[in-house]
């Protein structure tokens, strides 16, 4: 860990839609789509369209990081028109990336068609007409 970096965990750049559901000041569900900007293990930041009441929790559903859980608002702030909250995991909710996916395997024909190939191949063309 750096001097100036004192995260628990490494924080990878992803952008990935995130769906979000609060309670503001007055006790009505609220609901939005957010961004990943970065996520860890124990957290992540995403950009919001709107704030995100600090200390508060939010339920989140990210399908394509395989993420579903609760987390606490830590941080929220207004970036240009929209705003960046961080989030921290809660109730022992942790982030795993998911492994890469492994290459298709290469496709392979048959001996017994390759052999036709090789005969067809070595056959002698009975007749070639010269090209102008």
């Amino acid at each position: 860990m750096s001097k100036g970096n004192m995260r628990r965990h490494d924080r990878c750049n992803v952008r990935s839609l995130v769906q979000l559901m609060w309670k503001d000041r007055d006790g009505n569900e609220k609901f939005t789509n957010a961004y990943t900007l970065d996520i860890s293990e124990s957290g992540m930041r995403v950009e919001v369209p709107e704030p995100l009441p600090e200390r508060s929790y939010v339920i989140m559903r990210a399908d394509k990081l395989a993420l579903h859980g609760t987390a606490s608002v830590r941080s929220c702030s207004r970036k240009g028109t929209k705003y960046v909250a961080g989030l921290e995991f809660s109730a022992g909710l942790k982030f795993k990336p998911k492994p890469p996916k492994p290459a298709p395997a290469p496709i392979v024909q048959p001996a017994e068609d390759l052999v036709s190939i090789a005969q067809e191949v070595s056959d002698p063309v009975e007749s070639l007409e010269p090209v102008h």
